[in-house]
């Protein structure tokens, strides 16, 4: 889900081309302004989609659905074709409450050779959403909760969720995770944290930084959904913004050129349902593979029986910074 905010009208659109203080200059290569290639659908009902390669087999992990509590997919390629292999999280963990779907789940494999997974999951002793952990031998799984709780969870700052992992060149591993403030309806922020781990991605070490925050009008008070890649030249912070549940959700990112340094936000999103000349509805919850990035979109309306798809679609640069085929500059 990777959201607890409601909808709010929000018009495509308001981010323009003029700078915001701090924000990232425009690409000296723009994308097209007329969306060619459009994005595919790739998994049907499989939200908050994320992607890793393990061998020739690429696999792909989603928020609950009926599927299951973590439903995982495999392919043998980025396009497909995509068969569902069963829940990966069969095991809820002691913590959480029994009733509740998990959100966007992240895996990535450890240098001992385990794949550790992040979820986020309602807590039994709190009602807020939490950050918890499994481990697996596989891919596949089944991946077994860790014991002693979940690793992050502060229901004074709405509870936390949106779990993202990173290794940095150097061998440095971090959580990034989102405060879901904009649950409180109270005015705390939504912010994207930095937290660094030992090598097993569990143990927390030091103080968490923040990345970014809800600053702009666009985002109707919530960003969430983070994703950090580093390129040559800088780190780019993929996320998400406005209300989940409609077309108004969109994929944007900031960059920085250090992990110590502020994040600034680009001039307009990335990929929003008119930039995408509404093939895709809502695209956010991105997650980053190669030469491809992941998403998902709206099939139906939210509340009222629809559902997220998974899509993908070629991903481009241009001095470092992101551009997605099939997605036009937004005006």
């Amino acid at each position: 889900m990777r959201s607890s905010g409601l909808a709010v009208l929000l018009v495509t659109g308001l981010v323009t081309a003029m700078a915001h203080v701090g924000s990232v200059p425009a690409a000296a290569t723009e994308p097209s302004t007329t969306a060619t290639a459009p994005p595919k659908e790739v998994i049907t009902d499989f939200a908050d989609p994320e992607v890793i390669q393990v061998g020739a087999t690429v696999y792909a992990y989603s928020t609950s659905s009926s599927r299951g509590t973590v439903p995982v997919a495999s392919a043998p390629s980025a396009s497909g074709p995509w068969t569902i292999r069963g829940d990966a999280l069969p095991t809820r963990p002691s913590w959480a409450a029994k009733e509740g779907g998990f959100w966007a789940p992240d895996v990535s494999r450890r240098a001992d050779g385990q794949y550790l997974m992040y979820f986020t999951a309602p807590s039994a002793a709190n009602e807020r959403m939490c950050i918890g952990a499994a481990l697996s031998t596989r891919p596949l799984g089944p991946f077994r909760p860790i014991d002693g709780g979940p690793l992050v969870c502060d229901p004074r700052e709405g509870g936390d969720i949106d779990p993202a992992s990173f290794v940095d060149t150097d061998g440095k591993r971090y959580l990034l995770y989102k405060n879901d403030g904009n649950a409180l309806n109270n005015g705390t922020p939504s912010i994207i944290w930095l937290q660094k781990a030992d090598a097993d991605g569990i143990t927390l070490v030091g103080p968490r930084k923040e990345l970014i925050r809800n600053d702009r009008d666009v985002e109707n008070g919530v960003i969430e959904a983070p994703v950090l890649i580093k390129r040559p030249t800088q780190y780019v912070l993929f996320y998400s913004g406005g209300p989940y549940c409609g077309n108004d959700y969109f994929t944007s990112y900031a960059v920085s050129s250090s992990l110590a340094e502020p994040f600034s936000k680009a001039d307009r999103p990335l990929m929003t349902t008119e930039t995408l000349d509404g093939a895709v509805r809502g695209p956010g919850g991105a997650d980053v593979l190669g030469e491809h990035i992941f998403f998902h979109g709206w099939v139906g309306k939210c509340l009222e029986g629809g559902t997220r798809s998974t899509y993908t679609a070629d991903l481009g640069w241009a001095n470092d910074r992101p551009v997605v085929r099939g997605s036009r500059a937004a005006s």
